[in-house]
């Protein structure tokens, strides 16, 4: 080996152990990096848009933009979650009740006694093992649900000093981000090891899915969990922040979507014969909750992240059981950079 191979080795050999330690030092905060760079992208059009015009007013700008964002996320978030907490008990308290006082077995029957079920001459749920198994594995999960709430709350309580600390922590790194994101960027731009256009290439892809997440996902989200909220609380729907908050879940993962959370709501209304409740929530479950799906995501997203459907489903599955939250963000991106660099291996070397 030559003596300038060597060296070579041994540098990378240096910078990569440099590296890691850093990662090592850094991983405590890197749930309020994570969020902080979220919420600086999210929100950098409008901050760039003000730099522009206000040029000599970068500190100011980014202060004021910082301040801006956290009274947007930081004080609904808070109500959310210790409502959400609440209601999730609530829903359990009532499962329980429902199921113990015998009205499960009644619902059970009521849809026997449906035309279209005795004409499809079905026997699901005609055994009594059946009930007991649905009323068990009902009681089960609501159980779970409930103690996972209990223990959440549990632990924000036992844990306000920290979550508290991540707030300021996401507050100045948001900051930052706003200041010096455009220095950031390009730093990690010259010194990614890949040639010009390949990274040209890789920075493009990574910032559109970005974009077609946040800006799109995250906001066709947001309006069709707004209107389910309002939807579900004016119909009466028990825990409606709860079903609300469901909504927003699963119109983040493709294939899903909103309707999973409020047909089953819709056929229990009409099961139960409240048919006026189940019409308008079929009407505004279609046309004014799912049909935003078909609306917003394509005048926001269009093709920018070019991800099979079945890939998207499964990848961000996959993302938020091993990053929870941040894996609805992560998984499009991993999976996009994956394309993309398949594509360049495919151009450049077969």
């Amino acid at each position: 080996m030559r003596r300038e191979q060597f060296i070579s080795f041994f540098f990378i050999g240096i910078l990569a152990f440099i590296i890691y330690e850093i990662f090592c030092i850094f991983a405590p905060f890197f749930t309020a990096i994570f969020w902080a760079a979220i919420l600086t992208f999210a929100f950098y059009p409008i901050y760039s848009k003000l730099q522009k015009t206000f040029p000599k007013r970068n500190n100011s700008i980014a202060f004021l933009m910082t301040i801006a964002v956290f009274l947007i996320v930081i004080p609904p978030l808070i109500f959310i979650l210790i409502n959400m907490t609440t209601q999730i008990i609530e829903f359990t308290q009532w499962t329980y009740s429902y199921v113990r006082e015998g009205k499960l077995e009644q619902l059970i029957e009521q849809i026997r006694k449906l035309p279209w079920i005795q004409n499809a001459q079905t026997h699901i749920f005609a055994s009594q093992p059946v009930k007991d198994s649905l009323s068990s594995w009902l009681l089960g999960t609501t159980k779970t649900i409930g103690n996972l709430a209990a223990s959440q709350a549990a632990t924000f309580t036992k844990n306000i000093f920290f979550i508290f600390l991540n707030i300021f922590f996401m507050c100045f790194l948001t900051f930052i981000f706003f200041k010096h994101g455009a220095k950031i960027y390009n730093f990690i731009f010259e010194i990614a090891p890949f040639e010009k256009e390949t990274k040209k290439a890789l920075f493009k892809q990574i910032d559109e899915t970005f974009a077609a997440v946040i800006r799109g996902q995250l906001l066709t989200s947001i309006v069709q969990a707004t209107v389910a909220g309002i939807l579900f609380t004016s119909l009466g729907v028990p825990v409606p922040l709860f079903f609300t908050f469901l909504i927003f879940l699963t119109s983040l993962i493709p294939v899903l979507g909103a309707a999973s959370v409020w047909f089953p709501i819709a056929v229990y209304l009409l099961v139960t014969q409240m048919f006026v409740k189940a019409i308008i929530l079929f009407v505004v479950g279609f046309f004014g909750i799912s049909l935003l799906d078909n609306i917003i995501k394509p005048a926001i997203i269009g093709e920018k992240t070019k991800l099979p459907y079945f890939l998207l489903f499964f990848g961000i599955m996959g993302g938020m059981k091993l990053y929870g939250l941040m894996g609805i963000f992560l998984a499009p991106v991993v999976l996009s950079l994956f394309f993309a660099l398949i594509k360049i291996y495919r151009e450049k070397y077969t």
